[in-house]
């Protein structure tokens, strides 16, 4: 039958369940701590009050700044809108960047200078009770340095006075582990390492007399560092331009002090850099205006050289006279050469000595008045004659003295074209020299306003950068005497609620870390812990069932159970075994071998095989105990018989030995036992001969059950040898005792079959200790405990002290 059968008889014990059991085996192991969690947290609390007492309260101080960021419909100043180029030169109109001016306020600069202002850089304390009160603001005295030798060391220097009367102190020093002891009056210069001070009294002198005043004097740049470091300077909001102030300190008076002291530099170095800019401008506006004034002069002067120089009053107007006077001009030289072409017309006429041509029209206008005479008598005497032609031939003498009058008037009138022609052509030769004298100013009209525009042009820019920098001298020097800072204080610094200590929490984290302490103490005791400490250990890494669980019980008696109901729980353990047992053998006839091992001595194998016979022998069963732990047997001493009687080593070394004579009786009913006899020096090869199968099977003809009590199976290997004989084997692990790494070669003999029907015994478990255990409570056996007393001041104190 396969070794695996018998273990799905073995009943399931309630370790075997996870989930929900998982958490309750962790809360039970944890829970049988519970003096140490008593005391972890008592001691917590304990430390919170002493904490609560010698801490003096931290005050949160806050402080806002709001900064006026200019838009466009505010970016006028002055008088006038500012042009782009005024902004860019005044800087009392440059809009603030914010981030810029937390940089500045966060300043070592403007720190150091709070440090320096508000003296933070002495501190004034006095002992009261647990705590030390702070004297800011109300120091009896002021300390005060003449000259200080070199830098303070980082950690400062400190010296405690008493305050003797109102007018001397008294300054305690150390001189190596002497006291030193010396009196001063106040104002009286006194030398030390550190430089040379003194101390002159306050306001607050008189309340102090008589009283011990600590006086701690550090690096201010030290300090300075710190208060940078504990001011946090934030926007409030990116698209609102307000900055928030905050810092913590002890003394509510001294952080608004600081805050405010620091707002105050800010502002007014904010303000001071803003004039130094605006008079850094006037200045050099004075010097550009000085200079471009000059230019302008000089530009002026040679625009007016020019124009002098070449005639010009206004050369848009003279140029547009030259053209209107040309074309005057050109007008007459047409009329003079049409004119001239009449009077040729006429002179053809008149030198003709045809007399039927035909006077040629001429326009009266073109003719001057003597002329115009002439030609019109000349007409007359034409259309005279015409008209005589029309009734009278041309033989007719009535034309002779027609004709001569006409050849007279044509006479005339060519000696009159001769005098005319000779004034045109001088009239002609003179318009034509003004029309030359036209053409060449009109040339030179381009040039000039070319060059006219030139000198204009750059007298006009020196005019204009003239005027520009006047008008920013006059907006800058308005600005300059009615300039604000940038910023405004809506809250003044101001002192909260106590930031720390918080009562509530101070005690809420005590009682935790008294609670987490215990949990990390016991977790780190069992991380570290090497030995088995749980059945699942075994269970989970083996496969191999645990046939039942033993208690520890504190006893010198080496048997524990007992005819009738036992007084301790580990009696019923034994009878639950002892049923277990029944099943794994599957019967309860005549000649049950078991066999009994563990890995190393000492975790309770000899133990468990002399109280599971006992309990066998109580049910009427003849049981037999094997001593074969032939190297170091102690199932004798258990029982109180004499290891020096003859037994197994004896009958396996003789084969003519009979048993008759190495069995002994116990003092219980029904139990025998075969005891070790003399040690053998070699029980391994004592082990391996036939003799054994002979001895079990002839004690099987006798005996109902037959224990083995075998030696450890890791340190020899006498327990597989006699295995070959067994039905059932046990093997023994101790709770805290058997060491981790046993586990594995337990899986290992059991993967191997090395042993029938192998179970596991958990030995030595202490109830509640790491979380399992068989809960057997004292209350069910205690009609038969008749040491209460006892047990309630004598074992009470030692079970508490134990549970740490």
């Amino acid at each position: 039958m396969s070794d695996l059968q018998p273990q799905a008889t073995i009943p399931a014990s309630p370790s075997n369940v996870k989930g929900a059991d998982d958490f309750n085996e962790i809360l039970k192991k944890y829970l049988y701590h519970w003096p140490l969690y008593i005391l972890g947290v008592a001691l917590a609390l304990a430390l919170a009050y002493f904490y609560l007492l010698k801490t003096n309260p931290v005050y949160p101080i806050t402080a806002t700044l709001k900064f006026d960021v200019p838009t466009e419909s505010s970016s006028g100043g002055g008088l006038t809108t500012q042009s782009a180029l005024v902004q860019s030169l005044d800087p009392t109109s440059k809009p603030v960047i914010v981030e810029n001016e937390i940089d500045v306020i966060q300043s070592e600069k403007l720190i150091d200078q709070v440090v320096l202002d508000l003296k933070l850089w002495v501190t004034y304390t006095q002992k009261s009770g647990f705590l030390t009160k702070d004297l800011y603001k109300i120091s009896p005295v002021d300390f005060n340095f003449i000259k200080q030798n070199g830098v303070l060391p980082p950690s400062g220097e400190s010296f405690k006075i008493y305050l003797k009367d109102k007018n001397t102190f008294v300054l305690k020093e150390l001189d190596g582990k002497k006291q030193l002891n010396k009196s001063y009056k106040f104002s009286t210069p006194i030398k030390n390492d550190f430089g040379t001070w003194q101390l002159n009294t306050t306001a607050n002198y008189d309340s102090y007399i008589d009283s011990t005043i600590n006086i701690d004097v550090e690096d201010p740049d030290l300090v300075g560092a710190g208060y940078q470091k504990g001011i946090k300077v934030e926007l409030q909001d990116k698209d609102a331009p307000f900055v928030n102030l905050s810092t913590t300190d002890i003394v509510p008076a001294r952080g608004k002090d600081v805050l405010n002291s620091l707002l105050a530099l800010y502002q007014r170095g904010a303000l001071e850099d803003k004039n130094k800019d605006a008079q850094k401008l006037l200045v050099f506006i004075d010097l550009r205006l000085d200079s471009v004034r000059k230019a302008l002069t000089a530009a002026e002067s040679k625009t007016q050289q020019y124009r002098t120089n070449e005639g010009i009053t206004d050369l848009v107007a003279q140029a547009q006279d030259y053209r209107t006077d040309n074309q005057v001009n050109t007008k007459s030289l047409n009329d003079n050469k049409l004119q001239m072409a009449v009077l040729d017309e006429l002179d053809r006429f008149v030198s003709s000595s045809k007399n039927d041509e035909k006077l040629p029209s001429v326009n009266p206008s073109l003719l001057e008045p003597g002329m115009q005479t002439l030609y019109d008598k000349l007409s007359d005497l034409e259309l005279q004659r015409a008209q005589l032609l029309a009734t009278t031939p041309p033989e007719n003498p009535i034309y002779a003295p027609l004709d001569r009058q006409i050849a007279t008037l044509k006479n005339q009138i060519k000696d009159k074209i001769s005098s005319i022609r000779e004034s045109l052509l001088a009239t002609r030769a003179t318009l034509l020299s003004i029309d030359s004298g036209y053409r060449k100013s009109l040339k030179k009209v381009p040039a000039l306003n070319t060059q006219d525009n030139d000198l204009k042009t750059n007298q006009d820019i020196e005019q204009k950068l003239y005027t520009d920098l006047l008008t920013l001298r006059e907006e800058v020097s308005l600005r300059y005497g009615s300039s604000v800072s940038d910023s405004e204080i809506v809250d003044d610094a101001h002192a909260g609620k106590v930031k720390w200590p918080m009562v509530p929490i101070v005690y809420g984290l005590a009682f935790l870390l008294g609670l987490v302490l215990p949990t990390a103490l016991v977790y780190g005791r069992e991380a570290l812990n090497d030995r088995i400490i749980s059945r699942r250990q075994i269970e989970d890494a083996t496969g191999v069932p645990i046939l039942g669980e033993i208690s520890y019980l504190d006893s010198k008696s080496p048997i524990v159970v007992t005819g009738t109901r036992s007084k301790f729980a580990i009696g019923e353990q034994f009878r639950v075994l002892r049923t277990n047992l029944y099943h794994l053998h599957e019967h309860n006839g005549k000649g049950r071998v078991t066999l009994c091992t563990s890995s190393i001595g000492g975790e309770g194998k000899s133990f468990i095989c002399s109280n599971i016979a006992v309990t066998m022998a109580y049910t009427s069963r003849k049981v037999i105990l094997l001593e074969m732990d032939l190297r170091k047997p102690k199932v004798s001493m258990n029982f109180g018989l004499s290891s020096d009687h003859p037994g197994i080593s004896d009958f396996l070394a003789d084969d003519s030995l009979s048993l008759e004579g190495l069995i002994q009786h116990s003092n219980i009913p029904g139990l025998d036992i075969l005891s070790c006899g003399p040690i053998a020096p070699n029980p391994s090869e004592l082990l391996e001969k036939r003799r054994l199968e002979d001895l079990i099977e002839e004690l099987k003809k006798v005996y109902d059950d037959i224990v083995i009590d075998c030696p450890p199976i890791h340190l020899v290997t006498d327990a597989i040898i006699i295995s070959r004989v067994t039905d059932v084997s046990l093997y023994v692990a101790r709770q805290g005792y058997t060491y981790k790494h046993e586990i594995e070669f337990i899986a290992e003999i059991h993967a191997n079959h090395r042993f029938p029907k192998l179970t596991v015994i958990f030995n030595g478990v202490k109830s509640g200790k790491h979380g399992y255990g068989y809960s057997y409570s004292d209350k069910s056996y205690s009609s038969y405990n008749t040491s209460k007393e006892k047990e309630k001041f004598g074992s009470v104190i030692k079970s508490i002290l134990r549970r740490f």
